[in-house]
């Protein structure tokens, strides 16, 4: 993140003074004086020089981040903007500069005939508008339009871009040139120069409103979404290095029509992956969604979608159950679904409209069936405009507890993190509670806090007055974790889920969102006898890392020797552009989004490798449907303790090597769970080669998944 901040300061620092030398330069050949002109020489000199030395301080920052970080962060940047930049420069540093720098020696007055032609020559003023409008370019692709493995035909886009908008000043300086070259005085009254440049300014942005307009009706036609798809790019598939697959050589797969009627040997419909599912249910649930206002502790009123009409209704089963779970639709105009996040069902109960189901519409129902083969903490959401669903409400959790555990707790809390619109604006609260809520526990007993963030953005966490274990990170068990501090905060990225334990002391336990400083941020605080006046916090002295925590995992994907079958890269980056005709500030992967993203083919049983590059602004929580990732490398350094997650957030300027075996077939979404992203297109597929789609997303339908 540093750099990126770097390369906005020094790319904005350049503009300006390529700009003010610019006007200098604009201004040589009207100078009346030999001094004048010296004067004017100096003055671009020195402005030049500052903006090239700005320059170099850049190109520093980008070697400095190639080393630092790899080639994935620059290489963007490398092959794009520097060139853009570079050629102009090392003009203005090898020719122009030092044919002005030796126009300060010549005397006489007024000024040579000679050194006004060559003050006035075109290459002049047009080397200094290249150098301000590249590093203009610079500036405003290191904020909104990131170079991501851009091809040949992007890199000269910027190129023919500065050359088109320099067409009219082009135009203008050739013809004040030929006034010079003709002995003609030039007109250098204040008000006369003043109305050139204006002219000439009109003319120029008329040619860059004429570029803007052609890119925005092009951009708004090639960003609208198909009416009807199967969700997979078949243009585009990424084999991730790995042995040809059925879906390389199988021309016939991109044919919806008639995926239904395909015999193909060995290749099986989304639909039929229901798992095991003939043994009866061992427990039953019925979720209906349906709309209802909801009143928050403080009195705030929330018109929420909800699941029973509550917040969060939880799920408990035992491991090992047969959980069937009824969805019924009752008035959620655009249909819902179920998707068990996290939870590692079989592809048709997957709950993503389009791809494993068709969308449940008002008055439906559908009926999801698994077998309960992972303990522990998690949630359920509807995945159908999940960005809007999702934020009214249309969530709950799933707490699959052990059928033993030699590890008992006397109290339990599932602490589910929300941010809600309410009648009288945003408010963060814990289920229902916007406010603090007050617990009483007695000494010495084991709690367990269930924490689950279904917040689009990463959120912090304080529990202080005691020493505490973070027993489980998306469901998964920690192996020996040791005891934090409770000065030690933690931050959960969205959909994520830490299980935290502590042994009630003697005294008050606090807990809360946010840092200690946001004194007015729901939480909870348990008390022995007699309720504090107040909770106080602590300054945190450590953020909690799962790198180097607990035990390492050991699995199929942790060994050195280990030689991967598919291995994927994913450079997360954000630009300003359409999605499905709308103008938006996009998130991209590898430069692109959903559907123009490559989908993944791996076949069963592979062993697979995601890089994850975070070049974007801002954070992303990285979520791969039906399968869990083992983290193992953090910045290009191999991690501590290897850890299982679900959901990572990877920061800006971070990078992480994550891995898993395919062993889950199916259709299955990767993308950000700020789902805000996701509903702009930061998804993509993975397709296991031997499955066909059984549905189609889009508007025909109404599948509409995000």
């Amino acid at each position: 993140m540093f750099e990126t901040i770097a390369s906005i300061i020094l790319t904005v620092s350049m503009t300006l003074f390529w700009g003010i030398a610019s006007i200098a330069a604009a201004g040589l050949p009207y100078s009346k004086s030999n001094q004048s002109l010296k004067n004017r020489i100096n003055f671009s000199i020195w402005t030049g020089g500052a903006a090239l030395l700005l320059s170099a301080m850049w190109y520093a920052t980008i070697i400095g981040q190639l080393v630092m970080s790899g080639c994935l962060f620059a290489e963007g940047t490398i092959k794009t903007l520097i060139p853009l930049t570079l050629v102009p420069q090392l003009y203005l540093a090898v020719t122009i500069l030092p044919r002005l720098k030796s126009l300060r020696e010549s005397g006489g007055e007024p000024p040579t005939q000679a050194a006004l032609r060559t003050v006035a020559h075109p290459s002049v003023p047009l080397s200094f508008y290249a150098a301000a409008l590249a590093s203009v370019i610079s500036a405003f692709s290191t904020v909104f339009a990131q170079p991501i493995l851009p091809s040949p035909f992007e890199i000269a886009q910027r190129f023919m871009l500065v050359a088109l908008i320099l067409l009219v000043p082009a135009i203008f300086a050739r013809r004040r040139y030929l006034k010079v070259i003709r002995g003609e005085q030039l007109q250098c009254g204040f008000v006369v120069r003043l109305l050139n440049l204006a002219v000439a300014g009109i003319l120029t942005a008329v040619v860059a409103i004429a570029i803007l307009v052609s890119n925005v009706l092009v951009g708004v036609n090639a960003s609208k979404l198909p009416e009807a798809s199967d969700m997979m790019n078949h243009e585009r598939i990424d084999e991730g290095g790995g042995s040809a697959t059925q879906i390389s050589g199988y021309s016939d797969h991109h044919n919806h029509q008639q995926h239904y009627v395909n015999n193909q040997t060995g290749t099986v419909e989304v639909a039929a992956l229901t798992g095991n599912i003939s043994d009866p249910a061992d427990v039953k649930f019925e979720l209906v969604a349906q709309r209802k206002k909801i009143t928050l502790a403080s009195g705030a009123v929330i018109d929420a979608w909800t699941f029973n009409g509550e917040i969060a209704p939880e799920l408990r089963v035992k491991h090992g159950d047969m959980v069937e779970v009824k969805l019924i639709n009752k008035d959620i105009d655009s249909g819902a679904t179920i998707h068990w996040h996290g939870y590692n069902v079989p592809n048709a109960m997957d709950g993503v409209p389009g791809m494993t189901q068709n969308v449940v519409k008002p008055g439906q129902s559908f009926t999801y069936k698994f077998r309960a083969d992972q303990e522990g903490t998690y949630w359920f959401h509807s995945h159908q405009q999940a960005a809007e669903q999702v934020v009214k409400g249309l969530f709950g959790t799933l707490i699959v507890e052990p059928k033993q555990d030699a590890e008992t707790f006397d109290e339990q809390f599932t602490v589910i993190n929300h941010r809600w619109m309410t009648d009288q604006g945003y408010k963060h609260a814990i289920g229902k509670h916007d406010v603090l809520q007050w617990k009483q526990v007695k000494p010495g007993k084991r709690v367990k806090l269930r924490i689950i963030n279904t917040h689009n953005q990463s959120q912090k966490y304080l529990l202080q007055g005691t020493e505490f274990r973070i027993a489980s990170i998306d469901g998964i068990r920690i192996q020996d974790p040791q005891p934090l501090s409770d000065q030690t905060a933690y931050r959960l990225g969205s959909g994520g889920r830490y299980d935290v334990v502590f042994t009630m002391p003697d005294h008050p336990v606090f807990f809360k969102l946010g840092d200690y400083k946001n004194v007015s941020n729901p939480g909870i605080t348990f008390y022995t006898e007699t309720p504090p006046e107040k909770p106080i916090f602590k300054a945190e002295s450590a953020l909690f890392d799962p790198s180097d925590y607990g035990k390492p995992v050991a699995n199929d994907v942790t060994a050195a020797t280990l030689k991967f079958d598919r291995e994927f890269q994913m450079i997360l980056g954000n630009e300003m552009g359409f999605y499905n005709g709308k103008f938006h500030f996009l998130w991209t992967i590898n430069g692109e989004v959903y559907p123009r993203v490559p989908t993944l083919v791996v076949k069963e049983g592979d062993k697979v490798k995601t890089t994850f590059v975070n070049k974007s602004l801002t954070e992303h929580p990285m979520h791969l449907h039906g399968h869990h990732m083992t983290v193992l490398k953090k910045n290009g350094v191999k991690v501590k303790t290897p850890w299982l997650t679900d959901t990572l957030s990877v920061l800006p300027g971070e990078s992480y090597e994550v891995a898993f075996i395919a062993n889950n077939p199916g259709m299955w979404m990767d993308h950000c769970h700020n789902l805000d992203h996701a509903a702009t297109g930061m998804i993509l597929h993975l397709m296991y080669d031997n499955v066909r789609s059984s549905y189609e997303v889009g508007t025909r339908s109404g599948n509409l998944p995000d």
